[in-house]
């Protein structure tokens, strides 16, 4: 099988000659609830959340399917703030044999050389010299009362086999047109109140009361260093499950294993998520 080199992305033809050919383009949209808010009627205890930033490196875009076969693939990661108003454009594969490619895979990982999708210049820097894959900041507010956050994570996760329930499994190239598939990212599963239940609430009371734990005392910042001194024994019984995952003991635990869902599929759709 030839490989074909197209604008940096590596394409395998396969079977185009017997099926015809066809485009496929992959973008990124972070939704209303990152690029603009999340509502205190979203939450549980009436908080609201405003982003002013949502970075992530994703990489490793493949489409191929279950015998092995490979349609598509651009490996090196950028970076992009899905808090900037979407979607944005993440690759542009061509010439694809245009049959139906049930394996779509894409990764938000650490990957050190990551350059610029739609983010900043400095912060790609920042992202690539923290071993950051994510970073969220924004500000938290219930009444009179604000809680800044500002939150890297080295998380590596691989999302495989992504599907959409109305749409399909994987892509279907269309013979001689252009098929758009968007990577969804969700902002609102950070604050999340279980690792595995679809009933899951969001919260932000626990997360707002672990500033009164930091050193300095209220400072007005919830810091992932105050989220680890919160034990989830501590906390309510009917919130924060952890599904059994015995790993995860503190709110900062907790919220890291959050940043694994947030990798989603054509909307609503779902990967199943790999840790590395």
């Amino acid at each position: 099988m030839k490989k074909q080199w197209l604008m940096g992305v590596s394409c395998l033809g396969l079977m185009a000659c017997s099926s015809g050919q066809g485009n496929v383009t992959f973008t990124a949209y972070g939704e209303d609830f990152i690029e603009k808010q999340i509502p205190a009627s979203a939450f549980e205890d009436g908080w609201s959340v405003r982003y002013d930033k949502f970075l992530v490196k994703l990489g490793e875009l493949k489409v191929a399917n279950r015998e092995g076969e490979i349609a598509a693939e651009q490996a090196p990661a950028k970076v992009y703030d899905v808090h900037r108003p979407g979607p944005v454009n993440v690759a542009a594969f061509t010439d694809l044999a245009s049959e139906e490619w049930d394996e779509v895979s894409y990764a938000i990982a650490p990957a050190p050389d990551a350059t610029a999708g739609n983010a900043d210049a400095e912060d790609v820097t920042r992202m690539n010299t923290q071993g950051w894959s994510v970073y969220v900041e924004g500000t938290a507010t219930k009444g009179t009362v604000s809680k800044r956050f500002r939150w890297g994570f080295p998380t590596n996760t691989l999302y495989e086999r992504c599907q959409n329930e109305d749409i399909g499994t994987g892509v279907t190239v269309p013979k001689g047109g252009t098929e758009t598939v968007q990577l969804t990212l969700h902002g609102d599963h950070l604050f999340f109140d279980d690792l595995q239940s679809p009933e899951a609430k969001m919260r932000f009371d626990a997360i707002a009361a672990a500033d009164s734990i930091g050193v300095v005392g209220p400072d007005g910042e919830v810091t992932l260093d105050e989220l680890g001194t919160v034990d989830l024994t501590s906390l309510p019984a009917n919130q924060y499950g952890t599904g059994g995952a015995g790993s995860v003991r503190t709110l900062r635990d907790f919220v890291t294993a959050l940043v694994r869902t947030v990798g989603h599929y054509r909307g609503e759709g779902e990967c199943s998520p790999r840790v590395r």
